[in-house]
């Protein structure tokens, strides 16, 4: 497998991007079942358009919430595994971190003296939370952190232990 962690050097700093995972398999799957929720969600849905009871009315009214919500989840899940990307930009002075869909979105910049050094937090999240953050379909499974302003900021998702290693003493050495 190729590494999902590239560098690339500014005039005025040092970009790192690292690609989402992906397993072309699970994606398959994903894909039809992303394209199974619509279709059944818009099926149901279909019928507050039908004369039915009040009570059936607010029952798939509040199916459709579930739903739309969900649906968003997993249309975001989607494009992430397609074309999302984490990037770092480290300068002089600053820090930026975000998650970018297809070169879209905004880095957040951090000062670097406000930054602390990148930790594992492997052993900091429950059973319950790990397992999920594991699940194909969730946006998830941070391996690093670090903590600015007192806030922790989550990074890392589903990076291998041999690139979780890599990218914290990159990004460490490039804080100091």
């Amino acid at each position: 497998m190729a590494s999902r962690i590239a560098t690339e050097k500014k005039e005025n700093g040092l970009l790192i991007k690292i690609k989402a995972y992906q397993d072309h398999d699970k994606q398959k799957f994903f894909t039809i079942y992303l394209i199974t929720w619509t279709l059944c969600g818009i099926a149901i849905s279909s019928q507050l358009f039908v004369e039915v009871e009040e009570q059936l009315k607010s029952m798939i009214l509040v199916f459709f919430a579930f739903w739309v919500y969900f649906e968003y989840l997993l249309v975001k899940a989607y494009r992430w595994r397609i074309g999302g990307e984490e990037q770092f930009f480290i300068d002089e002075e600053n820090l930026q971190y975000g998650r970018t869909y297809s070169n879209r979105g905004f880095l957040k910049p951090y000062r670097k003296d406000l930054v602390n050094q990148v930790r594992l937090i492997d052993d900091e999240k429950s059973t319950f939370v790990k397992v999920f953050s594991d699940s194909y379909w969730v946006i998830g499974g941070e391996r690093l952190a670090f903590t600015a302003n007192g806030k922790v900021v989550p990074f890392g998702l589903r990076l291998s232990d041999k690139e979780a290693k890599k990218l914290k003493e990159l990004i460490n050495r490039e804080l100091d």
